[in-house]
C-alpha cells in the first residue's frame, strides 16, 4: 500500500492492467479511468505549460481580449483537458480491441524502447519540453512499425468473405456493462465492415492497406501508452515499472476473453442484408457475362458477313442466319 501512496505513477500501469483484464465483467472497472485521465492531463499540462508563450504567439492575436483573458493558465489547463479527453477515448478504444500480441509490443518493447533513448539522446538535445515528445514519436514509429510488419508476416489474414464477416459481427467481444458492450459491438462493426470492403479490392491491395491502417492505428496506440510510461518513469524506482509491465504481459496472455454466441435481432437482419447484396451482385455479374458474350457473338457474325462478296450476301440476306442475327441483335439493344 505504501507503493502505491508514495509512487502514484505505478498506479496508473495497475490501472491499464485493470480495465484491460475486468472491463467485460464488471461496470465499476471504468473508475480505473479516472487515473489514467489525470495522467494524461498532467503530461500535456506540463508540455504545454512549458511552451505557453509559444502557442499563444502562434494561434492568437496580440493584445486581443482572448490574449489578455489567457494570461493565466486558464487557457493551458483547457487545452489539457480537452487533449487528455481524446488520448483517453483512443486508448479505451483500441484497449476493447486489445489483442494479445499487443501486450509484447506495448509492455514489453516500448518501455525498453523509451528507456532506452531516454539514455542514449539525453546528452543529444537541450533541456526542453520537447525531449520527451521527440522519444515518445521516435519510439512510437518504430514499434508501429515492427508491428504492422509482424501482423503482414507473421499473422496475415488470408482471406476476409462474406461468411467471415457474419461470423465476426456476431462473436463480438461482449461485457456485461451496456455501454462497454455498445461501444465493442459498433468497433466489431466498423473493423469487419473495413476488413470485407477492404478484400473486394483484392489481395494485394488488401494486405497494403491493412498494413497502413495497422501502422497508423498501432502508432497512435503507442503513443499515449508511451505517455503514461512516460508519467511512470518519473516513480522513484524505474525498476517497478518493468516489473510491473512484465507482469501485465505475461498475465496478458491468460486473458479469457468473453464472446457473443446469440445473434441479435439486428444482427441477424444485417446478415441477411449482407448476403442478398451479394447474392445480387453475384446475379448481375453473370448478366454482365451473359451480355458480354452475346456480343461477342453477334460482332462475330457481322465480322464474317463483311467477308462475303454481293452474291453470298444476297442468298444471306434471304437465309434464316439473317432473322437470327437481327432478332439477337435487338435483344442487345433492349
Amino acid at each position: 500500500m505504501s507503493l502505491l501512496k508514495n509512487n502514484i505513477q505505478l498506479f496508473v500501469l495497475l490501472s491499464i492492467f485493470a480495465f484491460l483484464f475486468f472491463w467485460q465483467k464488471f461496470a465499476w472497472v471504468s473508475l480505473f479511468l479516472i487515473p489514467i485521465f489525470l495522467a494524461f492531463f498532467l503530461e500535456f499540462f506540463y508540455f504545454l505549460r512549458l511552451r505557453k508563450n509559444i502557442i499563444k504567439e502562434a494561434t492568437m492575436i496580440k493584445d486581443s481580449l482572448i490574449y489578455r483573458v489567457s494570461a493565466g493558465d486558464f487557457y493551458i489547463y483547457s487545452l489539457s483537458f480537452f487533449m487528455a479527453l481524446f488520448a483517453l477515448a483512443s486508448l479505451f478504444l483500441n484497449l476493447i480491441s486489445f489483442e494479445k500480441q499487443d501486450g509484447f509490443f506495448l509492455f514489453v518493447l516500448l518501455p525498453l524502447f523509451l528507456f532506452f533513448f531516454k539514455q542514449k539522446l539525453q546528452l543529444q538535445f537541450l533541456d526542453n519540453a520537447y525531449n520527451d515528445f521527440r522519444i515518445i514519436i521516435l519510439s512510437s514509429l518504430i514499434l508501429a512499425l515492427l508491428y504492422a510488419i509482424f501482423n503482414g508476416v507473421v499473422n496475415p489474414i488470408q482471406s476476409f468473405n462474406l461468411e467471415d464477416f457474419n461470423q465476426s459481427i456476431i462473436h463480438y467481444k461482449n461485457s456485461k456493462f451496456f455501454v462497454f458492450d455498445l461501444i465493442s459491438q459498433i468497433l466489431t462493426l466498423i473493423n469487419a465492415l473495413k476488413e470485407y470492403f477492404l478484400y473486394s479490392l483484392g489481395l494485394f491491395w488488401f494486405r497494403v492497406l491493412n498494413f497502413i491502417f495497422d501502422f497508423i492505428n498501432f502508432f497512435i496506440f503507442c503513443s499515449f501508452v508511451a505517455y503514461l510510461y512516460n508519467f511512470a518513469f518519473k516513480a522513484k524506482k524505474k525498476t517497478y515499472v518493468f516489473v510491473f509491465s512484465f507482469f501485465i504481459t505475461l498475465a496478458s496472455f491468460f486473458i479469457i476473453e468473453d464472446k457473443n454466441q446469440n445473434p441479435k435481432a439486428y444482427q441477424k437482419e444485417l446478415v441477411l442484408m449482407m448476403n442478398n447484396l451479394s447474392f445480387l451482385k453475384e446475379q448481375n455479374l453473370s448478366m454482365l457475362q451473359n451480355d458480354k458474350d452475346r456480343l461477342v457473338k453477334n460482332l462475330k457474325q457481322v465480322q464474317e458477313l463483311l467477308d462475303k462478296n454481293a452474291f453470298e450476301i444476297g442468298i444471306w440476306w434471304f437465309s434464316k442466319e439473317k432473322e437470327e442475327l437481327q432478332k439477337a441483335l435487338n435483344e442487345s439493344l433492349q
